[in-house]
């Protein structure tokens, strides 16, 4: 086995190597499409950091990890796809989720069962008993909890991409907790499939922000924007986008006090932030709200975080190659892009819900792109194709 697995390593090696120099070499596309897999983006990405070394003595630091999705990438054959209906059937089980209550004395999460008479439990923003939960029963001895926290600001429909990034969440995080911050209650089917599914899910109800340093807030995605900072400020965890796809767990950047990865144009990405509670990176990025401009659409979020960065590198742990969580968009929705190593997928979602909306179980088994091959991942646990 160590010899079938070193001679498949050898062979990659060399391939990739290959592959490199064609990219070094060969006059690139308009426009910042050269990625074919993340194995190239980076030993591209080693190359540039490091003037002086070659192709030549290149050694690819993913050549033991074991890949996601296999080794085989060439999408030319299919395979059985199954859902899980111990799962996925809600009407096959009964309903619970989790509860919590606080006293002077000890913090209670508890899963109970519920039915369609049953009020859900309601939080506000900040909550002490919620960072009461945070600090000791979600505590496994991580800077960062493990406790994601999405936002779901505006009146918009809970569609199949949205289940599936939770879902996502859910299967490979396995997160504490789930806290989802909301204006107005997601509904319809895939919010009430979800709730079958996912029983940690807890629910803390805000009324969005209208300004900032005292100035009208234009965009909504401004008030999601200073609005996960203040969250992880109070709470420490995982900031997740609702159009971000987990593919593992990234327990391993858990220990820092903060964790954000580049994008493909090099900027930071702020669909996906680890921090630990009172995080000072945090801090000086909600204090430079105190500058805001409304007019401008990413001045204080993925802009401020590139400059603060640089500013203080102490205080973040950048993670620098994009394919692990931002590659190019276009190359989710035009072909096939090899994330076997990737931790998760941002997929970018403006400027395609029409097509994303068009996204069930059924129609997710032939989609022969980036967004196909991950989603079947996440609900099927095969990238491939289906045959049924």
């Amino acid at each position: 086995m160590k010899n079938e697995l070193a001679t498949k390593n050898k062979n990659r090696t060399a391939e990739l190597k290959m592959k490199v120099v064609a990219a070094l070499t060969t006059t690139p596309p308009p426009g910042p499409l050269r990625e074919e897999s993340c194995d190239i983006e980076t030993a591209l990405l080693f190359l540039r950091m490091n003037k002086n070394s070659s192709i030549d003595n290149y050694t690819d630091p993913l050549a033991n990890v074991i890949p996601i999705g296999g080794l085989d990438w060439l999408f030319n054959k299919t395979v059985p796809c199954v859902l899980d209906q111990k799962i996925f059937n809600s009407t096959n089980h009964e309903q619970f989720q989790t509860f919590i209550s606080c006293s002077n004395e000890a913090v209670t999460v508890k899963k109970i069962k519920i039915d369609s008479n049953s009020s859900a439990q309601i939080f506000k923003f900040p909550d002490a008993c919620l960072g009461k939960v945070i600090s000791t029963s979600c505590e496994d001895g991580k800077r960062v909890p493990n406790v994601v926290h999405y936002i779901w600001f505006g009146n918009i429909a809970f569609d199949f991409i949205y289940f599936v990034s939770f879902y996502s969440v859910h299967k490979y995080q396995k997160p504490c907790l789930i806290l989802l911050y909301y204006e107005f209650l997601p509904s319809g089917k895939w919010w009430d499939l979800l709730r079958h599914i996912v029983h940690n899910i807890v629910l803390v109800q805000m009324t969005p922000p209208t300004l900032i340093s005292g100035k009208k807030i234009k965009f909504v995605q401004h008030k999601a924007d200073i609005t996960r900072l203040k969250i992880l400020k109070e709470y420490g965890g995982i900031y997740v986008d609702t159009d971000e796809y987990f593919l593992r767990p990234g327990d391993e950047l858990r220990n820092s006090n903060c964790t954000m990865g580049k994008a493909h144009d090099r900027s930071i990405g702020s669909a996906l932030i680890y921090a630990e509670k009172g995080a000072l990176f945090i801090d000086k990025w909600i204090d430079s709200y105190n500058n805001y401009d409304p007019s401008k659409w990413g001045d204080n979020s993925v802009l401020m975080a590139e400059k603060l960065a640089r500013k203080f590198p102490d205080l973040i742990h950048v993670f620098e190659h994009h394919c692990a969580f931002y590659p190019h968009g276009l190359v989710l929705y035009n072909q096939n892009y090899k994330w076997s190593h990737s931790y998760g997928l941002h997929i970018y979602k403006t400027g395609h819900i029409p097509e994303l909306q068009k996204i069930n179980f059924e129609t997710v088994r032939n989609i022969n792109n980036t967004i196909g091959a991950v989603f079947r991942y996440i609900l099927f646990g095969s990238k491939e194709l289906c045959s049924s």
